[in-house]
């Protein structure tokens, strides 16, 4: 909303207020599941988030995740440049670790593993009906699954838009077995300047939801 905006019709002009909480996320194990779907600023918003908060980030891309990142953001996420593209930020204090969504075997879903939550953002709806069926064809949907049945915190944001009845019943699904549903509706009332400021939003939504009582804030 631009200043001419506000002349022209009266509107008010709205104080930016911080978008995303400090939270103390100490080095806690965070799984972050990325889809394919558009909407890549989310999800790379949502690692910034994390990683401002010293969380330690178990990474997980779809294959189509790949293509997306590049096509809308033309960001090559990997291992090797985690740092280059978050400068801001002291990496030193938290980690990202990438996992191939094809892994099944991998740790992030054991009992050997301390995950103090999952998140998905942006999540596709191939996998919102994964998840909600119990499917576990991939390692994001097994490490939800896993989430799921071992009560820790799992939250989903649906970005696809406009929603039909099956992915609205996929969804209550997924909220009856403890998740959390936080679409990608970003709000207008903290005078988004950016996609970055809508993007984050949604991420300090999700923290929010994510800490609970259970973290400082």
């Amino acid at each position: 909303m631009n200043e001419d905006y506000n002349i022209q019709y009266g509107a008010p002009k709205i104080e930016a207020k911080p978008l995303i909480s400090k939270i103390r996320g100490e080095g806690k194990n965070i799984v972050l599941g990325i889809t394919g779907t558009s909407g890549a600023v989310y999800g790379l918003r949502m690692l910034r988030a994390l990683l401002m908060n010293e969380f330690n980030v178990e990474l997980i891309l779809s294959e189509y995740a790949v293509y997306s990142l590049y096509k809308e953001c033309s960001v090559d996420l990997k291992q090797a440049n985690v740092a280059g593209l978050f400068p801001e930020i002291s990496i030193g204090k938290a980690t990202v670790n990438l996992h191939n969504n094809l892994d099944l075997k991998s740790e992030i879903f054991s009992a050997n593993f301390n995950a103090y939550g999952m998140i998905i953002c942006p999540c596709a709806n191939n996998f919102l009906a994964g998840i909600a069926n119990g499917d576990s064809k991939t390692l994001m949907e097994k490490a939800a699954d896993y989430s799921l049945s071992y009560s820790r915190p799992l939250i989903i944001v649906p970005r696809m838009t406009p929603v039909n009845k099956i992915q609205l019943d996929n969804m209550i699904k997924i909220i009856n077995a403890g998740g959390k549903i936080v679409p990608a509706m970003p709000s207008f009332e903290n005078n988004p300047q950016n996609f970055n400021d809508l993007a984050d939003y949604i991420a300090g939504k999700v923290l929010n939801i994510l800490v609970g009582n259970k973290l400082e804030i």
